[in-house]
């Protein structure tokens, strides 16, 4: 069984890009740790690759329809987060790869926001221990990341298109993987928590089961697989960094173990 570290922070990250397949999917997976960076003054921005349109099991929904529902609990899920921006790239949900095309969007994005941290889908889940299979979306939006990490926002010539448009460059610093309870790492979220179930809330078109009318203590169960109770340490966000929380250096991306990916 491997140990785990609780991560303390030596200083607030400046400023911090999410990255995610579908709305929810940071929600579900790192809000809690999203809402602690917040507090402590990092600027935190999101980028939703899909339009989250296959999300729905009722039968007289329509594709057009939820992409704009979703598109607002993502909106009301940030503000109650203190999420500063949030861009929508609008791929059909189900249907992502991680193509050229949406790497030069991903890329260009880190270039434009400029974030000290990434946080993103691990790619290399394909199921998880607690009998979920990984969306293919999730897989497509870390290698996505990790693609765009690695050449593609940090390499000068990899696409002088992106320099006539003004984006220079740039290396992230920190990449932290999403890994819903496996992970080595741990984030202390017990004084974030409730803002993480609160923008859960937000996605009520999402079956998650945390609706107003929740007693709070199964709400902190119906979560509890999106972090962990440590033994006299409070609650914990051990969906972030746990995969991996790694320093990059110029071209370095470090490998990270598979853990579990959340729902869509």
């Amino acid at each position: 069984m491997q140990s785990e570290t609780l991560w303390e922070p030596v200083r607030p990250f400046s400023r911090a890009l999410v990255v995610v397949a579908h709305p929810d999917d940071a929600e579900f997976g790192a809000a809690g740790t999203i809402a602690r960076w917040v507090a402590m003054g990092t600027d935190v921005r999101y980028l939703v690759v899909t339009d989250g349109a296959s999300g729905s099991a009722d039968p007289q929904m329509r594709r057009d329809r939820l992409v704009a529902i979703r598109e607002r609990e993502q909106r009301a899920a940030c503000d109650a987060l203190g999420v500063t921006d949030v861009t929508f790239l609008g791929y059909a949900d189900g249907y992502l790869e991680p193509t050229l095309e949406a790497r030069r969007k991903v890329a260009a994005a880190i270039r434009h926001h400029r974030p000290e941290v990434v946080v993103t889908l691990n790619p290399d889940v394909r199921w998880s221990s607690w009998g979920y299979v990984n969306h293919p979306d999730h897989r497509a939006v870390g290698d996505l990341v990790l693609h765009s990490i690695n050449p593609a926002a940090s390499t000068r010539l990899w696409d002088t298109t992106l320099l006539d448009e003004g984006l220079e460059p740039w290396d992230v610093t920190e990449l932290w993987l999403m890994s819903f309870g496996d992970g080595p790492h741990l984030v202390d979220v017990t004084d974030s928590f409730d803002r993480k179930l609160a923008a859960l809330r937000s996605h009520a078109s999402q079956p998650v089961g945390l609706g107003p009318g929740a007693a709070h203590a199964r709400d902190r169960r119906a979560a509890r697989h999106q972090g962990r109770r440590g033994a006299g340490r409070g609650l914990h966000d051990a969906a972030v960094p746990g995969a991996g929380r790694r320093r990059l250096g110029p071209g370095v991306v470090a490998s990270p173990r598979p853990t579990p990916s959340p729902r869509r």
